[in-house]
């Protein structure tokens, strides 16, 4: 859910450099006028709609993942608390049998440490055209819950369990605002406002989204009330090329009430795994341990 700030060649994001007849050029008048000469890049980028710029956004993904976090939170006093997360995440293609009963993705987060919080879970299966699964098992309870996970923070920090789960095209309309820039790079403005059976825990949010890869850079988040409450940011060394993929492996949330913050550094990558659909499910949750198919981890990169 970022910071970017590539130095970019002028034609790459259309700006700069025409080559046009200056004061004093002979024009001759049998030669075509400018608005037939072929499009630049400033002009592809004006025709992008707002949907248009989100669903790149999503193509530069992987179509399954195995991620683990460290998020050190820290307070106004300077206190901090480290955890470190699992993420497991897999789409489904048209076509594919979960698909078809409506399944879009699944997602399980899983707590690795601290040590009591180890084995908390949880487990969202976004659905098309109709209200998410989301389930929990918590170690003291020793059970798995069906719950609304829209305002479940990732343990005190100030992450939602939402900011950490891959969301899709249709969970939200989208409106394109004037381009901006981050830290100096050129980037496409979009206004997402979710959908009611997305159940998001926000009004609104804006992503400002560097233009030669599409990676956002940074994320502006509004709550219910219409109080801008949070913001997410990366910087620019932290961003990998994986398989064609562009992923940041840090960043920083901040909470714009409570004078507080928390990082979160993507440490070990899976790309593209072949993950089985039965660690999707509510059984799952309940293991002690997760087991990862044989030769899966020989995959990860350590970022």
């Amino acid at each position: 859910m970022r910071r970017l700030a590539w130095v970019l060649l002028a034609v790459a994001i259309g700006i700069g450099g025409g080559s046009g007849p200056s004061i004093g050029d002979a024009v001759d008048p049998a030669a075509p006028a400018a608005a037939a000469q072929a499009p630049t890049a400033a002009d592809s980028d004006a025709q992008l709609t707002a949907r248009e710029i989100y669903q790149r956004v999503l193509e530069n993904r992987f179509d399954s993942s195995v991620q683990e976090f460290v998020l050190v939170s820290a307070d106004r006093a300077g206190n901090e608390q480290r955890l470190r997360i699992r993420q497991m995440w897999k789409r489904y293609q048209e076509g594919s049998e979960s698909h078809d009963k409506g399944v879009l993705s699944r997602t399980v987060l899983r707590y690795l440490e601290p040590p009591d919080l180890r084995q908390t879970a949880y487990l969202i299966i976004n659905n098309n055209d109709q209200p998410n699964d989301q389930f929990v098992y918590l170690k003291s309870q020793r059970r798995v819950r069906r719950m609304n996970l829209r305002d479940e923070s990732v343990s005190g920090t100030d992450l939602s369990v939402e900011d950490l789960v891959p969301r899709e095209l249709d969970d939200a309309t989208y409106e394109r605002a004037a381009d901006d820039e981050v830290d100096g790079t050129p980037c496409f403005v979009v206004e997402a406002t979710p959908i009611e059976s997305a159940e998001s825990a926000y009004s609104r949010f804006w992503l400002y989204v560097e233009k030669a890869h599409y990676v956002p850079l940074r994320i502006r988040y509004w709550n219910r009330m219409e109080i801008e409450i949070k913001e997410l940011r990366s910087p620019a060394e932290s961003i990998r090329e994986i398989d064609g993929i562009y992923v940041p492996s840090e960043a920083t949330m901040r909470h714009l009430l409570e004078s507080s913050s928390t990082s979160l550094d993507l440490d070990v990558l899976i790309p593209n795994p072949e993950l089985p659909d039965q660690l999707f499910t509510e059984r799952q949750l309940h293991a002690k341990k997760l087991r990862l198919p044989k030769g899966m981890l020989e995959q990860a990169r350590k970022l």
